[in-house]
């Protein structure tokens, strides 16, 4: 989405910050926006998964609005 000039936040649960960093880095996006939230989220009911969704997205929405 970046590269098309849409504004774009990767999420990702926190014990793969290191790889969220590492892939966009190999591909070329070294400063790629990316927020990290609690872990596990593969067991989350959909309602659980939702709240982790709303509790973030005023973050996301930061990033996606804030000028460098």
């Amino acid at each position: 989405m970046e590269r098309r000039g849409i504004p774009a936040v990767g999420i990702a649960t926190a014990p793969f910050a290191d790889e969220a960093v590492a892939q966009a880095r190999l591909l070329g996006m070294p400063g790629a926006r990316v927020l990290y939230i609690p872990h596990p989220v593969q067991l989350l009911t959909h309602d659980e998964l939702a709240g982790r969704a709303d509790a973030v997205f005023p973050d996301v929405l930061a990033a996606l609005t804030e000028t460098n």
